[in-house]
């Protein structure tokens, strides 16, 4: 994983997440609710503030679930979103760790990779497709996701987001440059505003592994896994299936 991001916008995280989760967890819970009657764990890479924990909870009720996150900053809204939702605080482990140095569960029902993948390199995400393998039986699966775009390129500044919450309102805007032939550098400005006074703003950037679903399916194919596309998905999202080896 990269450099820790959210120490400086860690507190606009939900403004945009909060959406997007409510744009795309109905077509999350659809595709786990199959998982039910399946033994393991769900693992949540890059677990953030807790969304995807929650969504898995909600429709997997007897699963137990490891939420990796590596920020403090995450993890200390994880955690507080854990102790202050039913009964999450018994099913829930939070490890405080990057994927790569992991000790798995020893079987996996379900992996969520979501919003994190272009953050690992490239020796680290091809490793990591036959450790899962491993921990898997056929019909258990990984949801993933990717960027809106699969290859470097120029990103004119775009307007993100603008949420009120009380008096305030929170505006995110988000630029991209190309960084070699592979990263993507994305620019993001977050401002709190009070009518037209700025009253806080942050701006950070990070480096993305620019991948297609159609990348990610290919890495994954060669240790048992079938792709899936998602439709009714805001950001492009599949599911790589695992099959009988």
């Amino acid at each position: 994983m990269q450099k820790e991001m959210y120490a400086e916008a860690g507190e606009f995280y939900d403004v945009v997440s909060d959406e997007q989760w409510r744009l795309r967890k109905g077509a999350f819970q659809q595709v786990l609710s199959g998982l039910s009657d399946f033994e393991g764990a769900v693992l949540d890479i890059g677990s953030g503030t807790g969304h995807g924990v929650v969504a898995a909870a909600e429709i997997l009720p007897g699963a137990d679930i490891f939420a990796v996150e590596p920020s403090p900053t995450m993890r200390t809204a994880l955690l507080s979103r854990i102790m202050q939702t039913g009964d999450l605080r018994k099913r829930v482990t939070v490890v405080p760790s990057t994927c790569e140095s992991i000790e798995l569960p020893q079987s996996l029902r379900a992996v969520l990779f979501l919003g994190c993948i272009g953050f690992m390199d490239d020796e680290a995400r091809h490793n990591f497709w036959p450790k899962l393998a491993t921990r898997m039986s056929p019909g258990s699966l990984i949801l993933f996701d990717v960027m809106m775009i699969s290859s470097p390129q120029y990103v004119e500044k775009m307007h993100l987001a603008e949420i009120p919450v009380g008096y305030n309102t929170y505006h995110v805007w988000i630029e991209g440059v190309p960084e070699g032939e592979l990263f993507e550098k994305w620019l993001l400005t977050y401002q709190m505003m009070k009518g037209d006074e700025i009253i806080l703003e942050r701006k950070v950037d990070f480096l993305w592994r620019t991948l297609s679903l159609e990348d990610v399916a290919r890495e994954a194919e060669p240790h048992g896994f079938s792709f899936e596309p998602l439709t009714e998905t805001l950001i492009p999202s599949g599911v790589l299936r695992k099959i009988a080896s």
